[in-house]
C-alpha cells in the first residue's frame, strides 16, 4: 500500500489489527495514520473509531494527542494525526530503564495534566494504561487512544458491561458500574505505583489475570516506602489516595491529583540536597561558612571560619590563654583599667584555681565594683573591647573636673572642656584621685580573697 487518501505511506511504524504508518501529507507534513479495514470492521468499532477521532480533534492540550483528520479512501477507515518521536510508557517500563524521581514526577504531572483537561471537557478516558502514555524524545507526554472514552451522550457502552484493560481497571470498572473521572484516577494511581517501584501493584508474574482482578477489588497495594525507600516524602499518601477501592474516597478528578503531584514536586526539589560544583570558582562543602576572598567563593567548614573569624577580630575581641597574650597590656597598666573577676573553676580544678588572681581575667569597660562572671572555662578569658582609658594622674600640678573628669591647670577656676565651676583647689582632686585609686585596690584584693574561699568550700562539698 502506497497511499491512503491523501497521504503518502512512507514506511509501517506497527502493524496489527489497526496498523500505524507514517505518511507524508501534501503540504510536506509528516503525520501518523492510523488505519483499519472497513470490510473487518463491526457497527461498534466504527463508531468507537470515529468518536475517537472526533474526540481528538477538539482535544487541543500539549499533552494530549491531537488528530487533524478522519476519512475513509481504498477500504481503509484511517485517522491523521501528529507523528510523534519516541516511546510509549509500556515500553521503557520493559526495557527497565532508570529514570530519576524529577523525571518520573514529571510524567506523572503531565499525564495528570492531559487527563484534567479531558475530565474539565467531561470525558473519562477509561483505558490509562503504561502503552496509551507516550513519552516523546522532548520530554513531553501524551496520552493516546481515546477509543474507549465515555461521552455523557454516548449510549454505547451500558451499565454491566467492562470495557477496557483489565489489569489497569478500577474496581467499579470491573464490576461493570458507572466510570466516572475516579475512575480514570484509579488507573492512573496503577500506572504511577508501576512508574516508582517497577513493579505493578496488584499482579505478578505467578498471578493469573483473574487473582489480578480479584487482587485489585479486595486486596491493599504494598506500602511504597517498602518497594521504593527513596521515594519523594508524600508520594506515598498520594498513590494511597488513588488505589482507594472507594471512588469517593479517591480524588475526585486528575485536576486534583495534579496538584498533589506537582506540591510533592516541589517539595523534593527544595528538601534535595546541593549538587557539587566543581567549576573552580566555587566550592561547596558540607555545612559550610562562606568567606569573600577576592573574586571568589570559598566555602570553608566552621572550624576553619571559626579560626578565621579570630584572626579578624584579632584587634576588637581576643581570646587569651593562661599566659599573656601578645600585644596584651602591660601589668603595670592594668590598674588604670577595671578588672573582672571570672568565675572560679569548677571542683578539682586546684591547680587553675590557683591562678585565679594573677592570670585569668576578663577586661570590661569601667565597672564601679568587681563583680565575679560567669566563664565557659577556668582556663581561658575573653576581653571585651576595651573602652577609652581613664585620665592618668600626672603631678599636683593639674585639676580634675568633677563632671567630665577633664585635667586641667592647677589654678583654673573653671573647666576648659565643659565649663564647670572647680569648688576647691588642685591638690585635693589630687589626694581625692590617690584615695580612689587606693579604694580600688582594696576592693579587688577582697574579691579575690572571696573567689579563692568559694573555690575552696566547692572543692570541700
Amino acid at each position: 500500500m502506497d497511499k491512503i487518501g491523501p497521504y503518502q505511506i512512507i514506511e509501517v511504524i506497527h502493524r496489527g489489527p489497526q496498523p500505524l504508518f507514517r505518511a507524508r501529507a501534501k503540504d510536506g507534513q509528516e503525520v501518523a495514520i492510523k488505519a483499519i479495514p472497513v470490510a473487518e470492521l463491526t457497527p461498534e468499532m466504527r463508531e468507537r473509531f470515529t468518536r475517537e477521532a472526533l474526540t481528538c480533534r477538539n482535544l487541543r492540550h500539549p499533552n494530549l494527542i491531537h488528530v487533524y483528520e478522519m476519512g475513509e479512501s481504498d477500504g481503509m477507515l484511517f485517522q491523521a494525526m501528529e507523528m510523534l518521536e519516541g516511546s510509549d510508557l509500556g515500553k521503557v517500563l520493559g526495557e527497565g530503564r532508570v529514570l530519576d524521581w524529577d523525571a518520573r514526577l514529571s510524567i506523572m504531572e503531565q499525564v495528570a495534566a492531559g487527563l484534567q483537561f479531558a475530565h474539565d471537557q467531561h470525558l473519562v478516558h477509561r483505558d490509562i494504561k503504561p502503552a496509551n502514555l507516550f513519552l516523546e524524545d522532548t520530554g513531553r507526554v501524551r496520552v493516546l487512544d481515546f477509543g474507549m472514552v465515555r461521552v455523557a451522550e454516548s449510549q454505547l457502552t451500558k451499565v454491566g458491561a467492562s470495557v477496557g484493560t483489565l489489569n489497569y481497571m478500577a474496581p467499579e470498572q470491573i464490576r461493570g458500574e458507572r466510570c466516572t473521572a475516579a475512575t480514570d484516577v484509579f488507573s492512573a494511581g496503577i500506572v504511577f505505583f508501576q512508574l516508582a517501584t517497577g513493579k505493578h501493584p496488584f499482579s505478578a508474574r505467578d498471578r493469573s489475570l483473574g487473582q489480578v482482578v480479584s487482587a485489585i477489588v479486595f486486596e491493599t497495594p504494598p506500602k511504597l516506602s517498602e518497594l521504593a525507600p527513596d521515594a519523594p516524602e508524600g508520594l506515598e499518601f498520594i498513590l494511597e489516595r488513588a488505589l482507594e477501592k472507594d471512588p469517593a474516597k479517591r480524588p475526585q478528578n486528575a485536576g486534583e491529583l495534579k496538584q498533589a503531584i506537582s506540591l510533592c514536586r516541589i517539595a523534593g526539589q527544595m528538601s534535595a540536597p546541593p549538587a557539587r560544583v566543581d567549576a573552580g570558582e566555587t566550592r561547596v562543602l558540607a555545612r559550610p561558612e562562606v568567606e569573600v576572598a577576592g573574586e571568589k567563593t570559598k566555602v570553608m567548614p566552621r572550624a576553619a571560619a571559626a579560626s578565621q573569624q579570630v584572626a579578624e577580630d584579632a584587634g576588637k575581641t581576643r581570646v587569651m590563654s593562661r599566659g599573656p597574650a601578645p600585644g596584651s597590656p602591660p601589668a603595670s597598666d592594668i590598674d588604670e583599667k577595671t578588672r573582672v573577676l571570672a568565675r572560679p573553676p569548677a571542683a578539682g580544678k586546684q591547680a587553675a584555681a590557683d591562678d585565679l588572681g594573677e592570670k585569668t581575667k576578663v577586661m570590661q569597660r569601667s565597672s564601679p565594683a568587681p563583680i565575679p562572671a560567669p566563664v565557659a572555662a577556668p582556663k581561658a578569658s575573653v576581653k571585651a573591647p576595651a573602652a577609652a582609658p581613664a585620665p592618668k594622674v600626672t603631678g599636683p600640678k593639674q585639676r580634675y573636673c568633677p563632671a567630665c573628669t577633664s585635667a586641667n591647670p592647677a589654678g583654673a577656676e573653671v573647666c576648659e572642656r565643659c565649663g564647670t565651676p572647680f569648688a576647691g583647689g588642685g591638690p585635693q582632686q589630687v589626694v581625692a584621685a590617690k584615695t580612689n585609686t587606693t579604694a580600688l585596690y582594696v576592693a579587688i584584693g577582697v574579691a579575690v580573697l572571696l573567689a579563692i574561699a568559694l573555690v575552696a568550700v566547692l572543692i570541700l562539698k
